[in-house]
């Protein structure tokens, strides 16, 4: 069975809904218990938003591409993962440094999928799906780059609480 370039470029659409999906309850859940870390609190809320707008913006683009839907097998499978790491992260002495590291872990999988959907938009022709990817993974990168900061500046704390 041959899987068409349009198909594909649904079904990595529908991952990269899960990816946000899963972004927005990941920082949220992030944002309560950083909240040592005002700025980066606030930085998470800012992508809780972000994550719901890029959200919208790709139903609207699945649902304009063959009819189809987002996936809500993968939707909540995202959404279970992101729940399952929030609680495994309290359960943890280093929360914090783990809580940052899925953020970033995420985020970096975010870049893989849209950076994957851009080439794939590019082989279908698909123009309007090429740029609403190229402006989130524009986001991604972004986020990438402030969340390694926050990675560093958390681990060093961390380490310091311990030390003492």
């Amino acid at each position: 069975m041959t899987i068409s370039t349009a198909e594909n470029l649904l079904s990595w659409l529908r991952d990269a809904h899960a990816i946000e999906e899963q972004a927005e309850r990941l920082f949220s859940g992030q944002s309560t218990r950083l909240k040592d870390y005002p700025e980066l609190s606030r930085l998470l809320l800012a992508e809780v938003n972000i994550s719901q707008d890029n959200q919208r913006l790709l139903s609207i683009r699945i649902q304009q591409l063959l009819g189809g839907g987002s996936s809500v097998l993968k939707d909540a499978a995202g959404k279970l993962m992101a729940m399952g790491q929030n609680f495994i992260g309290t359960l943890m002495a280093d929360e914090q440094v783990k809580g940052v590291l899925s953020l970033y872990t995420l985020t970096h999988l975010g870049i893989g999928s849209y950076t994957i959907l851009i080439k794939a938009a590019d082989a279908a022709g698909d123009i309007e799906t090429k740029n609403l990817c190229k402006t989130i993974l524009l986001q991604y990168k972004s986020r990438a780059m402030w969340l390694e900061r926050y990675l560093q500046e958390i681990t060093a704390w961390f380490l310091e609480k311990s030390a003492a």
